[in-house]
């Protein structure tokens, strides 16, 4: 349970502090410490609090800080670059940024289960809190989404589009590429030792996440064995932004070398168009042949775009 407001908790907001107390079912008063603590955590530390690292406040059991805390800061500089002329701390509601607390209560959202309500610009704000210190991000969030479409685009947009935003910086550029990185390999990891054919869905997951924002043609081949498991996958060509080669002799080369049972063929469309072209389908056809001629059984070939993807298989194709 919640309790009321009380007289020391005015001088507290001044300078960027909210106490909350709350009483336990047995009747103990938990008070927390949140909002721009960092300038007082050695004083927070020595009044007896706890740092949450999860929730990001500070946890006073039992005993209420607030009286402790107004006394030892009455008179004193809180917070630098907010000061009178006589150098005494000055810090109102009226020229604290209109932002101030909005990154805990944001984190205190997200981790209070809240993260399936969240909007996409918000959740690129918590991303984005990680890398780029004491701003307000939303503006910028908004911004991001609305240049690169999605929050798929935002993580997989490339450094130099990036770079041209003037707050993002070389640790935000290394994040998204983690995140991305991170993706990638939860969902590798949840179609490698199963059956691709029976896991399609988890397949085609695995494919847009590492292909589908590319901004040119990529051909890699996912090499299957007797159990249709994946054994490799692999980028055999990067070519331009509408085409890129693929050679019959090296994805047989390459299959017997792995001794490969059967393979799927991918590649993007960076046009956004998942639609086979005739050049696709006419290199298909002689891709399957070949491997026909060593024993090797052609399963599908996936085309997979920002919009969507098809199935030779599925289209009749093969």
């Amino acid at each position: 349970m919640l309790t009321g407001p009380n007289e020391f908790d005015a001088p507290l907001t001044t300078i960027g502090l909210n106490v909350t107390e709350r009483v336990t079912p047995s009747g103990e008063s938990i008070f927390t410490v949140e909002g721009d603590t960092h300038p007082h955590r050695h004083l927070m530390r020595e009044l007896g609090g706890d740092w949450d690292r999860i929730r990001q406040h500070w946890v006073f059991q039992k005993s209420d800080p607030r009286p402790r805390i107004v006394e030892r800061l009455n008179g004193a500089p809180m917070t630098p670059g907010f000061s009178d002329s006589q150098g005494q701390a000055v810090l109102t509601q009226t020229n604290r940024p209109h932002y101030w607390g909005h990154r805990q209560r944001l984190r205190d959202r997200f981790l209070g289960d809240a993260d399936e309500a969240l909007p996409d610009y918000e959740l690129l704000e918590l991303l984005l809190f990680f890398s780029i210190q004491r701003i307000d991000t939303k503006p910028l969030a908004k911004e991001l989404l609305k240049e690169f479409g999605s929050l798929g685009g935002v993580i997989n947009a490339s450094p130099e589009r990036l770079a041209a935003h003037e707050q993002i910086n070389h640790h935000t550029i290394a994040l998204f590429k983690t995140v991305r990185a991170f993706s990638q390999r939860i969902i590798r990891e949840e179609v490698e030792n199963a059956p691709v054919l029976t896991s399609w869905d988890k397949l085609i997951d695995y494919l847009r996440a590492s292909m589908a924002h590319a901004k040119v043609e990529q051909s890699r081949i996912l090499f299957l064995d007797r159990r249709n498991v994946l054994i490799a996958d692999e980028v055999q060509h990067t070519g331009s932004i509408d085409h890129t080669p693929v050679y019959p002799r090296e994805v047989v080369k390459r299959a017997l070398a792995l001794d490969a049972s059967a393979l799927i063929m991918v590649h993007n469309h960076p046009s956004n168009h998942p639609k086979p072209s005739d050049g696709d389908i006419q290199m298909t056809r002689v891709v399957k042949k070949a491997l026909e001629g060593v024993g090797v059984v052609l399963h599908d070939h996936v085309i997979v775009s920002r919009k969507g993807q098809s199935s030779f298989k599925r289209l009749g194709l093969l």
